[in-house]
């Protein structure tokens, strides 16, 4: 690891918010992997029954509550990083903004009455700053693009850590990976559950497996971040001097079109493909509870509710984006992170998590 002016990564100990969901997942696996780096998890829900590994220490503290929030992390000694990776979805990305800024917020104050010596934060963002919610895409975008006059909370996120480490002695790092394949559930922006979930119940039902996105949305060019990598990247930026107060994208390295891609979910569930056909899964899959509670108890899966293991509206946004959605990551290689995996070994690894887990047949 470069040399820097920091304590060593042997005594530095990482406290992260949101630490289950896809993003979180990865960091918290990324440690495990790496057992010089110390971690506490902090979330409203406690460590999920289905993970193998074993939970390192957490705090259930909800932070939309400033005072509990503080209370929480009092019992907190040996911080020195922070990684934020939590997130609250609305209806619009209006009222997105104000309860993700106000959970930030709650942290931020709560580790600064507590006198927890953070030294560095990494933020999670995403497409979302390049106008991806809205359904367009400057591809391949980069960190140098102007801010979009449309709300968007990483961007107010953005500057309440900017803020908060300038006044704290901090230094801050904004990771922006896009699409992030790993297993967790009742995550808002988890594909690859949804998707397996949807070819398990493909299968259960003898039928062939069916893209149910347009056209554009099969053939057009995509990217995605395996969640690992993305912790490995966290890891990187919280000991990297060149990442002091920047912005980087992040993604697997490569592109992939779902007509290649899609050939890997079929394989494997041993299932032949169809003709792709346009369909609102929101409205399609919406009867299938009865059936996905059979599957679990005929296969002693994780006892997952129907409306936890896939975001159907997700899956129609995702499947159905005409767009490319390429972002540059030449800045976060020139900077010294080149970690990279094939998206196809990428999905048909966290495919078998999520069946090694359980939680999908």
């Amino acid at each position: 690891m470069p040399g820097n002016s920091e304590a060593s990564v042997a005594e530095r100990q990482i406290l992260i918010v949101g630490p289950y969901g896809v993003l979180g997942t990865g960091v918290v696996d990324a440690v495990a992997e790496n057992p010089k780096w110390g971690i506490t998890t902090a979330a409203r829900r406690p460590a999920p029954t289905y993970r193998t590994q074993a939970a390192p220490p957490h705090i259930n503290v909800d932070l939309m509550d400033r005072e509990g929030a503080t209370k929480a992390f009092s019992s907190l000694s040996e911080v020195t990083d922070l990684v934020f990776a939590a997130y609250v979805e609305k209806g619009t990305m209006a009222e997105t903004v104000e309860p993700n800024a106000r959970m930030l917020k709650n942290a931020l104050y709560a580790l600064a009455a507590c006198n927890l010596p953070i030294q560095r934060i990494v933020l999670a963002g995403g497409a979302k700053s390049y106008g991806f919610h809205l359904g367009a895409f400057n591809a391949p975008a980069k960190e140098t693009e102007a801010r979009l006059i449309a709300p968007i909370h990483y961007h107010q996120q953005e500057d309440i850590v900017a803020e908060w480490a300038g006044k704290n002695g901090a230094s801050w790092t904004v990771l922006r990976p896009h699409l992030v394949m790993g297993p967790s559930l009742n995550s808002p922006m988890n594909l690859v559950t949804s998707l397996a979930a949807y070819a398990a119940m493909s299968r259960e039902l003898g039928l062939p497996l069916r893209f149910p996105g347009t056209k554009e949305g099969w053939n057009t060019l995509q990217e995605t971040t395996d969640a690992e990598l993305f912790g490995r990247a966290t890891l990187w930026a919280l000991g990297e001097d060149k990442a002091r107060n920047e912005i980087f994208n992040v993604s697997n390295g490569d592109v992939y079109r779902w007509r290649q891609l899609w050939n890997e979910l079929a394989a494997f569930y041993d299932l032949d493909i169809a003709e792709p056909l346009a369909m609102s899964t929101v409205s399609e899959m919406s009867e299938k509870a009865t059936l996905w509670e059979a599957m679990v108890a005929r296969y002693g899966l994780h006892a997952t509710p129907y409306n936890q293991i896939a975001n159907w509206a997700f899956v129609d946004w995702m499947l159905n984006f005409g767009e490319e959605v390429i972002q540059s990551t030449i800045k976060i290689r020139q900077a010294g992170f080149a970690d990279c995996i094939d998206t196809h070994q990428s999905f048909r690894r966290q495919l078998t998590r999520l069946r090694d887990m359980r939680i999908v047949p």
